[in-house]
């Protein structure tokens, strides 16, 4: 069944959220796995379960070679990586029509601003640019955008911080450049994003321990509690 009947049959029959897809979004070094995890427990608490997918960064052959030579390793880094989310897009949306929530630590569609920012930067070619873009648009037409977009709202400077204190190899050379550039394309994304679904934006230019980032999930899962009222979840591109 394509995604538009799947859509025109759980609003016939009156299916509202059955389970949440919340997506966390922001610059590298924002905190996007703490947060997930901590909105996961709290779902966890309240409903039994939920499922967090992941950003795969140390099982990524291709993440260090990228960042050893961008222009090289760019375009097959960026589809490697639009595969896997496109399948944990999937997997979130067979769980949420199943009653089954969960958390991801980012999506497809914010790996597209990777792909804008490296055509800004004049690292991908025009050529693959579009190819991208084409096997990006034929995936989407089988994706819903997610419940709850969270953009964690991170200056550059304090990315580059927590990146250094972190301590991957891979990333130690990443600029505050390169950051800015992120930030600027996952911001267009983002008012893209109000025009379809839930946002909420957090500013984390400070930090924050464990114990008021969890006070904040539970003030986040209680905003997803009054979505229930809402269709099951947004059409992507309508």
């Amino acid at each position: 069944m394509g995604v538009d009947n799947v859509q025109a049959a759980c609003l016939a029959k009156g299916i509202k959220h059955c389970g949440y897809h919340v997506c966390i979004l922001g610059t590298i070094g924002a905190g996007k796995t703490v947060w997930s995890h901590a909105l996961e427990d709290v779902i966890i608490e309240k409903e039994g379960r939920c499922e967090g997918l992941w950003e795969p960064v140390e099982t990524n052959p291709l993440l260090p070679l990228y960042y050893q030579d961008p222009k090289r390793y760019a375009f097959s880094m960026q589809v490697n990586m639009l595969n896997k989310r496109y399948e944990q897009q999937l997997l979130a949306q067979d769980l949420a029509l199943a009653g089954v929530s969960s958390v991801q630590d980012s999506s497809m569609f914010g790996d597209s601003c990777f792909v804008e920012m490296l055509k800004d930067d004049g690292i991908l070619c025009d050529e693959e640019v579009t190819v991208y873009s084409e096997l990006f648009a034929n995936m989407s037409r089988s994706v819903m955008y997610p419940s709850l977009v969270i953009y964690l709202d991170c200056p550059p400077e304090t990315a580059k911080q927590r990146v250094i204190k972190r301590g991957r190899e891979c990333e130690k050379d990443i600029s505050i450049y390169y950051l800015a550039s992120l930030k600027l394309q996952i911001e267009k994304l983002i008012k893209e994003f109000y025009r379809y679904t839930f946002v909420k934006e957090i500013n984390v230019s400070c930090d924050m321990t464990p114990d008021e980032i969890k006070s904040q999930a539970y003030m986040i899962y209680d905003e997803l509690q009054m979505m229930r009222n809402k269709p099951i979840l947004s059409r992507m591109g309508v």
